[in-house]
């Protein structure tokens, strides 16, 4: 088996960042609404919550109508951004693993034909994370815990915060535009 994070690793950019940009163009409204929570949320607390941060940036998608659909048509613009070295090297029991809303990033997986996802959970019809943002360690945590005895191949990254999928892969790539670097 092999791991992929998303963002910036098999997908060029940030999924989460574009789909904040598409929306305000066609939300700008409750997009801005939920801007300023975030502003509201990092003025008012004392240490950075990402958890919290990331729950009231992607509230504003509980108010947008057939989200499904709409979420569709945000996937199919963006399939473009899969990179060609992830294409060429694809195999059937892949796993991603993103700090991204599942929401995303499950959609983006259905269209690759990638049944194991891993994501930070997002309820959309409360617009708010459940349990913890998918990032550094809760990536490895939510893996043993789904795939309990799967060997890991190989580990792909942009990001040294994924050091801990880095650790668990017989082989380790840091992914920097579209060079592969080993990482040892």
């Amino acid at each position: 088996m092999n791991i992929y994070d998303f963002d910036n690793t098999i997908f060029k950019g940030d999924s989460s960042v574009k789909f904040i940009k598409y929306s305000l163009l066609r939300h700008p409204y409750i997009v801005t609404r939920s801007l300023l929570k975030v502003l509201k949320c990092l003025l008012k607390e004392k240490a950075l919550n990402l958890t919290l941060v990331k729950s009231e940036l992607f509230n504003f998608v509980k108010d947008i109508d057939n989200l499904e659909k709409y979420i569709n048509t945000f996937v199919n613009k963006n399939m473009k951004n899969i990179k060609e070295f992830y294409l060429n090297n694809q195999k059937e029991n892949d796993t991603i693993i993103s700090a991204s809303p599942d929401f995303l990033i499950n959609s983006f997986c259905q269209k690759l034909n990638i049944n194991n996802v891993i994501a930070t959970k997002y309820d959309v019809k409360k617009g708010e994370i459940i349990g913890k943002n998918c990032k550094g360690e809760e990536k490895i945590r939510r893996f043993q815990k789904e795939y309990r005895d799967a060997v890991v191949n190989c580990a792909y990254s942009d990001s040294y915060s994924d050091l801990p999928m880095f650790n668990i892969a017989r082989e380790a790539y840091l992914v920097k535009k579209n060079k592969l670097i080993r990482y040892k």
